[in-house]
């Protein structure tokens, strides 16, 4: 009977979804166009929806490269900031924001982006 149990957790929890509800943000970037190196991330989401974290994942198009992974601090009403993202790799690059708000509910945008 055990064994039935563990399957059956195994089997639902298969069926999450990977991503979360779709983050409504608009993401920019210090400076606009990022080269290599460190740059800002700006997240502004609704500031009526109470998000209590905000992370930044960057993958390389390419397989072999390590995620480059940041938490965004609070910068203001609807406003998430990555000081110093670091943009390590000359590129295509897929960002995905990931937002929980206070009910622990996960929101994700995927943004992509060329560092020349």
């Amino acid at each position: 009977m055990r064994k039935w149990a563990w399957l059956l957790v195994l089997a639902l929890a298969a069926c999450q979804p990977k991503h979360g509800e779709p983050l409504k943000a608009q993401v920019r970037f210090v400076p606009e166009h990022p080269s290599v190196g460190k740059a800002e991330v700006c997240i502004e989401v609704d500031p009526r929806v109470e998000f209590t974290r905000v992370t930044v994942v960057g993958d390389m198009t390419h397989p072999g490269m390590i995620p480059v992974k940041a938490e965004a601090h609070p910068a203001g009403p609807g406003l998430w900031r990555v000081d110093a993202f670091d943009f390590n790799m000359r590129g295509d690059w897929v960002l995905t924001i990931t937002a929980y708000d206070k009910s622990g509910k996960k929101y994700t945008k995927e943004v992509r982006l060329t560092v020349p």
